[in-house]
């Protein structure tokens, strides 16, 4: 099954939308002619679970040069915890669950520099499903706003990817 994913806009009743207006704001789909049912948590934790080599070596690079100037990564990595926070909207490290419906998974990854929300929405219509990637960041100081000049290059490659790869073990 041949999936691609393509930068579009925020899917009309999103949960996303109470947390507007932002400083940065994008979203990636992908449409699936899958009779499976999807659902936004099984997404999410493909997504945060099941890297690449590449994208694991980003985010090892990332954990490595973030704690220099004293911000939070992700070097504990117990993607059992993980999960869990996920699917039942307990906290994890950094992590936090702050709304979650049938068709739509948000997580925040808050840290002093800046607050990220990370959106998994599935819109089912009758003859396929449309699965949104969402993110929002506001930025609390000017170390956000250059951490995120610093990794904006990556991030659309990355966010498509791990979609991608996050639906295709899902619906294949």
């Amino acid at each position: 099954m041949k999936i691609k994913v393509k930068k579009s806009t925020i899917p009309s009743g999103s949960l996303t939308e109470n947390y507007l207006p932002t400083d940065y704001s994008d979203v990636y789909a992908c449409v699936t002619d899958t009779v499976k049912e999807i659902i936004p948590d099984d997404i999410m934790v493909n997504f945060w679970t099941d890297f690449p080599c590449w994208i694991n070596a980003l985010f090892k690079l990332r954990n490595f040069f973030v704690k220099f100037v004293g911000l939070k990564g992700s070097e504990s990595n117990n993607v059992k915890e993980l999960e869990k926070c996920i699917r039942t909207g307990e906290t994890y490290d950094f992590v936090s669950v702050p709304a979650k419906s049938a068709n739509e998974t948000l997580l925040l990854l808050s840290d002093k520099h800046l607050d990220a929300y990370l959106s998994v929405h599935i819109k089912s219509e009758e003859e396929h499903k449309t699965i949104s990637a969402i993110t929002l960041v506001n930025f609390k100081n000017k170390l956000g706003r250059f951490y995120y000049f610093i990794i904006s290059p990556f991030h659309g490659l990355v966010v498509k990817t791990m979609l991608k790869r996050s639906v295709k073990r899902i619906v294949c």
